[in-house]
């Protein structure tokens, strides 16, 4: 790496110049679009000009941001310059990088680039500073194995800081990996199909059927006004199937879908260990590369669908400090590590890319929660129940009380039973919900590590270190402390925060990993 002030490529000039520019002529065509259709073929010539116009301001635009912005490697960090009239600077120093994310949208990926992002878990103050953009793909590897390289110098002694840029400037580009996971096409495909999720596909698509039928109803074509009986007798026999058709049409096309996207977002996984860092990258379309500094791990999580509980395999996280949002679809603190590992293979894993988190669930003994906790789960599941019924009636009412009975009473009937049977129905997945969750629901700690199984479709087990946890509580309700059982909440520095938390164990076991927790003499 060069010394001095860098500068992104000139091609990212265009790049920044056609994402600013393809919003506005959108919003320039959809304004036109009504005279177009009309027959109107000048708007055609007027949306050119228009979208040359804009292209050119934004060209002008995204110039001036490119030549006012640069980045350099200092004994300190990472300085960053940008700013036309009022000039601003952030340093970030090598030792506080907790990732190094490399990601390449389509469009940046046609002309070759990509945006290196460092996270120190302050981006709340740093914004988009901390995004250098523009990269050539091997620039940015570079780049980011030199950072990490002095990252590595920075937390060494003094004699290693002081001869620290000497050293790096001899050092070999091309570090190699220690080990090194991948996906062969067989697990591709089973990992893209056990992640699938119909369900919002299969809603959209009833909300497009609803308004399809409401449209209809509009334009005259279907007139259920006086005729309700009528269709209620003739149609049923042939409407309930129909209905059940596309019911499981829109299901099996949501599930493609998923398919086909998850498909894409796995495609090309790699993970690669280093001395100090791991990296993962994914994706067909956008690629995404994630580095991890291994010292920044706050804790590990393993996830397992329905689907994936029972098939044996489970996709594995590690949990870092970042600042809230989302990067590739997930929490930003959430990396994926793993999208698809043999359970009884996760051990192995573990051993070779985050060597300090394995064989704890080989010697960690784990216990379960009593039946009290089963009994309180399905209560908390089913206490809306009431409050639904009571919704329902309460919709009954004001129909029969607004007149509406009198053109179209023949449809509410129905409407109000599919509800009931929907709503028993989800009552019924609530319930067998909170009974996996109890069932699965497991607690317990090595010396160093805290091991929390939690969920029920959706199965949690979380290692968290000791040394990484910042707080630990025990809390209970009057109901709770009639019941002789708590709550347990856990936090660590990762902003995410699900499967630290676990209701309903003994007031004696919560003590007890308090203890464990704060040991004397701490």
């Amino acid at each position: 790496m060069t010394p001095g002030e860098h500068r992104a490529n000139p091609l990212s000039v265009v790049v920044e110049a056609l994402k600013m520019a393809s919003g506005l002529v959108a919003l320039v065509a959809f304004g036109l679009a009504g005279d177009f259709f009309a027959g109107d073929l000048s708007t055609l010539a007027t949306l050119v000009l228009a979208a040359a116009g804009i292209f050119a301001a934004c060209l002008v635009l995204s110039f001036v941001v490119w030549r006012v912005r640069t980045w350099e490697l200092t004994d300190e960090g990472v300085v960053v310059r940008w700013g036309l009239l009022n000039k601003r600077r952030l340093t970030i120093p090598y030792e506080h990088i907790h990732t190094a994310d490399m990601s390449s949208e389509l469009l940046e990926r046609l002309f070759g680039l990509m945006t290196l992002d460092l996270d120190t878990g302050a981006a709340a103050a740093e914004g988009d500073a901390a995004r250098m953009r523009g990269l050539r793909a091997g620039e940015a590897e570079t780049l980011r194995a030199e950072l990490f390289r002095r990252k590595r110098a920075a937390a060494g002694s003094p004699d290693e800081k002081d001869s620290a840029p000497a050293a790096l400037a001899d050092s070999a580009p091309d570090e190699r990996p220690l080990a090194t996971f991948g996906l062969t096409g067989r697990q591709l495909l089973l990992a893209a199909a056990s992640q699938t999720s119909a369900a919002s596909q299969a809603v959209a698509l009833v909300i497009l059927l609803v308004n399809g039928l409401n449209q209809l109803i509009e334009w005259g074509i279907l007139d259920l006004t006086g005729k309700g009986d009528e269709l209620v007798a003739t149609a049923l026999p042939v409407l309930v199937p129909a209905v059940v058709a596309v019911v499981l049409g829109a299901v099996v096309l949501g599930a493609i879908v998923s398919f086909v996207l998850a498909l894409v977002h796995y495609a090309g996984y790699r993970v690669e260990r280093y001395e100090d860092r791991v990296v993962v990258e994914h994706g067909l379309l956008s690629r995404s590369s994630r580095t991890v500094a291994v010292d920044r791990v706050q804790h590990v999580s393993v996830r397992q669908g329905i689907i994936r509980q029972l098939i044996g395999y489970a996709e594995v996280y590690v949990q870092v400090v970042s600042a809230p949002g989302e990067t590739d679809g997930e929490p930003s603190g959430s990396v994926l590590l793993h999208p698809f590992v043999r359970i009884v293979e996760l051990d192995a894993l573990l051993a070779e890319v985050l060597p300090a988190y394995a064989g704890v669930l080989n010697c960690v003994e784990l216990r379960r929660l009593g039946p009290v906790a089963c009994r309180r789960a399905v209560v908390r599941a089913a206490i809306w129940w009431p409050f639904a019924t009571a919704i329902f009636f309460g919709v009954h009412w004001l129909f029969g009380l607004s007149g509406l009975l009198a053109s179209a009473g023949w449809l509410l009937g129905p409407l109000l039973a599919a509800a009931v049977l929907l709503s028993v129905a989800l009552l019924a997945g609530l319930v067998a919900d909170a009974i996996l969750a109890w069932r699965a629901a497991r607690y317990g700690h090595t010396g160093r590590e805290l091991v929390l199984v939690t969920g029920g479709l959706t199965r949690r087990t979380t290692i968290a270190p000791r040394s990484r946890l910042q707080r630990m509580r025990v809390s209970a309700s009057p109901l709770q402390r009639r019941a002789g059982v708590a709550t347990l909440s856990v936090r660590t520095a990762a902003s995410d925060a699900d499967g630290l938390e676990l209701r309903d164990l003994s007031v004696v076991d919560a003590d007890a990993l308090l203890a464990w927790f704060r040991p004397r003499g701490r």
